[in-house]
């Protein structure tokens, strides 16, 4: 598992459509060889939406051979409804139909149920290969997708109840409080860990606790993006504020050796950060902590100076190491770099300007109006999952 926080939102933000278009680019997707991508609605991707387009537009990357899927819907909405993710998907990336791929909340099919529509999708998802890159936010109570807390970790495509809180969250763009769905439509846990890779984007204070829990604490039905940590191609993105409850500070050091004797550290040394060495395994690219995998990936300067891996040994160690084990993680316990992470503040409530409408259609993604789209989610009030 990954984590890069980044100063602001936009930056966040950018890094994301970065590495977006890196896995599209390095696929070289073709007609008969599609890149599958699942994305997520709301707030949290509307500043990673107008970078793709902008980039696309300067010709860095196209979608002519790029499937979307979605991971989510309400149920009860139909898709001409302001607040259904159809709608916000149709407004806001108008994607060919033979591209995308939406779970239908409502109307359902003639002669079919919820449960026979969530079917089809998981066999949509297999018929399409499988998912190859998995974009989507977290909620302020953990959730992914609408798998609230207590959703099973080997969950399909189903119909859920939603969490009272998630639909607090949600009662601010509608109306009518009665119009609040009160079940949706989405991937299970089980399905989004099928991903071959996944992106979570978390930003704002109000998602700074789910992230620490989903990261650092131990893996748990209550929490369920803390699944995640049992995935070996995982990548955290944050802003400052979204990582300020995270308790551990652990920079990744890649190739650096470590003596067959280590010698005694210097009184200042005693008092200083304290260290761990964690052996790397006899495969490359990869960490193995005390109770998940960390997979790397070669990293740019740039991104290089604001990685952190984060791995959870039991306690910090002293140990008599052997010749030419690697240095891979040094874990520090002081204040200074906790507080590093917590450089920039925005108030509370801040989002991003709306939405930029942006176009797939022919392979190009064009910049259209500004739109007023209040689309959101419990899952991704960003205050910009």
């Amino acid at each position: 598992m990954f984590l890069s926080t980044h100063p602001t939102q936009e930056e966040a933000s950018s890094h994301v459509a970065s590495q977006i278009i890196a896995r599209i680019n390095t696929f070289r997707p073709t007609q008969n060889r599609k890149f599958i991508l699942c994305l997520p609605t709301g707030g949290t991707p509307f500043l990673v939406y107008r970078e793709l387009a902008r980039r696309c537009e300067e010709g860095e990357v196209s979608f002519e051979h790029v499937i979307t899927i979605n991971l989510d819907e309400y149920v009860g909405l139909g898709s001409e409804h302001p607040q259904s993710y159809c709608h916000f998907m149709e407004e806001n990336l108008d994607i060919p139909p033979n591209q995308s791929h939406l779970l239908p909340g409502h109307p359902i099919p003639p002669n079919t149920t919820p449960e026979h529509s969530c079917a089809s999708y998981e066999s949509l998802i297999t018929s399409l290969g499988g998912i190859h890159l998995l974009f989507m936010g977290i909620g302020e109570n953990g959730h992914i997708g609408f798998n609230e807390p207590g959703s099973s970790f080997g969950g399909r495509t189903r119909v859920i109840k939603l969490d009272e809180g998630t639909r607090g969250v949600n009662a601010r763009f509608f109306d009518d409080p009665s119009e609040i769905p009160t079940h949706a439509l989405t991937m299970g846990i089980g399905t989004i860990r099928e991903a071959r890779e996944m992106i979570v984007l978390a930003l704002g204070k109000k998602k700074a606790e789910a992230v620490r829990r989903a990261v650092e604490d131990g893996v748990n039905h209550l929490c369920p993006a803390s699944a995640l940590q049992l995935h070996e191609n995982v990548r955290f993105v944050t802003d400052n504020e979204a990582s300020q409850n995270l308790r551990e500070t652990t920079k990744t050091y890649l190739m650096a050796q470590v003596p067959a004797e280590p010698s005694p550290p210097s009184q200042d040394e005693r008092h200083g950060p304290n260290v761990t060495l964690v052996k790397r395994p006899n495969r490359p690219n990869a960490l193995r902590g005390s109770s998940f995998n960390l997979s790397l990936s070669p990293l740019s300067p740039r991104e290089e100076s604001h990685q952190h891996t984060w791995s959870r040994p039991p306690s910090p160690v002293s140990a008599r190491n052997k010749a030419n084990d690697e240095i891979i993680a040094v874990q520090g316990t002081n204040g200074d770099q906790k507080t590093a992470l917590d450089t920039s503040k925005h108030d509370e409530d801040n989002e991003p300007e709306p939405p930029t409408k942006t176009l797939l259609s022919q392979g190009k993604i064009k910049i259209n109006e500004k739109l007023n789209v209040k689309n959101d989610k419990g899952d991704e009030d960003c205050q910009v999952m």
